[in-house]
């Protein structure tokens, strides 16, 4: 029990920072001491997810005496992910190993990215491993063509000087073979004893938080669930939840999500896609791809938004807000769209930009199209057409 007032401490001040840096909200929640192992399992679209939710529902179900685990990316334990994901903080976090912090919170780490990583992260296990060593001798030439000349050992990626540089991604291809060897038996080991690891949490009764994509999705498709899920889903009990995003609506990100029990007559896929909140952006987004070049009017995106909310299924959940009052929703994602120009004024509307880049989503190269691919999913996971 002594680590108890640790966390209960930090997933207040998650919970503090995440609603201060984002805009939360959740609907239904998990029973506050149920009997039994329990498998939460999400979609997956932004890094910030698992802390944002396993500390909201740890809050509000008053889950005091035992944590929510999440399986959560092995890069967290790793120098350097707060400096990168909260830039004001680089300064002094650059060389930080955060994982005390996540641990206190429930987060036990999982390797998820198999085909490809930062060079930091590369540098760090082969560090651990074998001490210093010259870039020249573990990665091949196209991998060190990105890199500053002045990254001339594996420790000056793990420096400060070559902080930007060290988060850009290799693939494991572009590793030496011996060390792209050693690396994959590595992980490989790493995996197992993972998986083993959650395996006893759950055998203990423990409740465990699921992104089972690995990955979160750069398109908004949902990803191929991986083998974890097969491993920890049958013998507890499953409770899906549905995660969305507003990301043309509001200047913070939006971030809506919404869990329910799950059945087991239907695949956990579709009765994901159709827990998620319609939004918005997404709403908006679908119409937008469908007319990439024509000028709209704000008349035409009211209409278009009011449109779709009346056509969808009965079975979604709509955010409250694009319920209660479609228009002024509308008006605020286009507003949002002009400010973070991804559409611009064109006559006497407006049409899209040709980039159409969300800061918060670097890994999208088109949130527009992300936005509509994630709405026709919605769809197909209600059984509508897309």
């Amino acid at each position: 029990m002594s680590i108890q007032p640790l966390r209960w401490l930090s997933s207040a001040c998650v919970v503090a920072y995440y609603h201060s840096a984002y805009r939360v909200r959740g609907w239904g929640t998990l029973p506050s001491e149920a009997a039994g192992p329990k498998l939460l399992v999400a979609n997956h679209q932004h890094e910030i997810e698992a802390a944002i939710i396993v500390s909201d529902l740890t809050l509000r179900a008053r889950i005091w005496r035992h944590p929510i685990f999440t399986v959560s990316s092995r890069r967290m334990w790793e120098p350097g992910f707060f400096a990168e994901r909260i830039p004001w903080l680089s300064p002094f976090f650059r060389s930080v190993n955060a994982g005390w912090l996540f641990g206190a919170l429930g987060m036990q780490p999982i390797e998820n990215e198999l085909n490809a990583r930062p060079f930091v992260s590369i540098a760090y296990t082969l560090v651990q491993q074998h001490g210093d060593l010259e870039t020249d001798k573990v990665f091949l030439e196209p991998a060190r063509a990105r890199l500053p000349a002045t990254v001339r050992t594996l420790k000056d990626l793990l420096g400060a000087k070559h902080f930007s540089a060290g988060r850009m991604r290799v693939k494991l291809t572009e590793i030496s073979p011996s060390y792209r060897k050693e690396i994959l038996e590595l992980t490989r080991a790493q995996i197992d004893a993972d998986l083993a690891h959650f395996e006893n949490l759950q055998r203990s009764g423990a409740t465990i938080f699921l992104t089972p994509e690995g990955s979160y999705s750069g398109d908004g498709k949902m990803q191929r669930f991986r083998g974890a899920l097969s491993r920890l889903a049958p013998s507890a009990q499953i409770w899906v939840i549905g995660i969305s995003y507003d990301p043309f609506v509001g200047r913070r990100l939006s971030l809506l999500y919404r869990i329910v029990p799950a059945s087991r007559s239907l695949p956990l896929e579709a009765q994901i896609k159709r827990t998620r909140p319609v939004t918005t952006s997404a709403l908006l987004g679908a119409w937008l791809q469908a007319h990439p070049v024509r000028q709209f009017s704000r008349q035409d995106a009211h209409a278009a938004v009011d449109t779709a909310l009346r056509d969808l299924p009965g079975s979604l959940f709509v955010d409250p807000e694009l319920r209660r009052n479609p228009i002024a929703m509308a008006d605020r994602a286009l507003d949002g769209l002009l400010r973070l120009r991804i559409a611009i004024r064109h006559g006497d509307g407006y049409r899209l930009a040709e980039t159409r880049r969300h800061p918060q989503f670097p890994r999208t190269a088109d949130i527009v199209e992300y936005q509509a691919n994630f709405q026709r999913e919605t769809l197909e996971g209600a059984g509508a057409p897309g």
